[in-house]
């Protein structure tokens, strides 16, 4: 089976062509190799980020930005995100917090992306 993926890994872009069968990856079109690395993982153990707000206590505004500190399984991005919607912090709450560390056994922290002083 041939896949056609755009590689994020730099400023090229490269359109590369993927074949994969049997635990190989075959890649083409790739300018270095990142291109590789990339398209074997997306094919094999594709990994995501994930960005999103939670809502604050203690202060007017009303949300908190968060995201991942790095990629994890695709498929570990709903029982993320379900851990995501419990959290309830107070502020004040400085960029870079962590607010969840290890979420769900990944190795992956979950950390405020702003700071929010706390009302009054």
């Amino acid at each position: 089976m041939t896949d056609r993926l755009t590689c994020l890994l730099c400023p090229i872009g490269c359109e590369l062509e993927v074949e994969a069968g049997g635990g190989d990856v075959r890649v083409r079109g790739h300018q270095c190799d990142k291109g590789i690395d990339f398209a074997s993982e997306e094919v094999l153990r594709p990994k995501r980020n994930l960005t999103t707000s939670v809502p604050l206590k203690g202060t007017v505004d009303r949300m908190v930005s968060v995201r991942l500190s790095d990629r994890v399984p695709r498929e570990m991005i709903f029982p993320i995100l379900a851990e995501i919607t419990t959290l309830r912090p107070s502020a004040p709450v400085r960029r870079g917090d962590v607010l969840i560390a290890d979420v769900c056994g990944t190795g992956v922290d979950v950390i405020a992306t702003r700071t929010v002083a706390s009302s009054g």
